[in-house]
């Protein structure tokens, strides 16, 4: 198994060295061009998440390579300023997010929400209004915090079953990420989120 790690920020300090690394570790897998360029992209995806959540926020991108399977992973801890809280419950409490637009924007959303009503409880009501795209929520006691879950699988399993689920689909097939991963997965606890892509070439 090889691993490479960078620390990166929404200013693209060292994404260009991570993504030049991620593409390597394609090159030595054995990829095709054209699997070595998807492999970047999910890679690009990925970064635009943190462009998004928290202005300047730092994120640990790790990428994992064994034979031709890959685990992109970014985690950060998206602590929401003031003027953030405040623009972010402007929304909420209109029940309309003009900004997730696409499947990572609303992935991108979905963590904003989180992290903000992880700190503030009154805002339970509010969040709701989100759509928090089917994610799962388990209590950590010995943490004392809510750990929550959602993966793009059960995601898809889901809108299957509802009466909106054409639209739902049509914008997966319009992803990126969607139409390329085999997996998405998201994990927030407090205010450290993780969204790791799995992806067997």
């Amino acid at each position: 198994m090889s691993i490479v790690n960078f620390k990166v920020n929404g200013n693209e300090m060292n994404m260009p060295k991570a993504l030049d690394s991620t593409e390597a570790l394609g090159v030595d897998a054995g990829l095709t061009h054209k699997e070595v360029i998807r492999l970047r992209l999910l890679a690009e995806e990925l970064f635009g998440l943190i462009r998004g959540i928290a202005g300047e926020v730092e994120a640990d991108y790790t990428a994992k390579q064994d034979q031709k399977s890959f685990e992109l992973s970014l985690e950060a801890d998206v602590d929401l300023d003031r003027d953030m809280r405040r623009q972010f419950l402007s929304v909420s409490t209109s029940g309309r997010n003009e900004s997730a637009r696409g499947f990572m924007g609303k992935i991108r959303d979905m963590i904003s929400a989180v992290a903000l009503y992880d700190k503030d409880q009154a805002l339970l009501e509010s969040l709701s209004s989100f759509d928090l795209m089917g994610m799962v929520t388990t209590n950590n006691y010995s943490a004392a915090q809510a750990v929550y879950n959602w993966s793009m699988l059960k995601y898809r399993q889901e809108i299957e079953k509802t009466e909106s689920y054409r639209e739902h689909w049509d914008e997966l097939e319009k992803s990126i990420v969607a139409s390329i991963a085999d997996e998405v997965k998201v994990t927030i606890i407090g205010t450290k989120a993780t969204v790791t892509i799995y992806k067997s070439f």
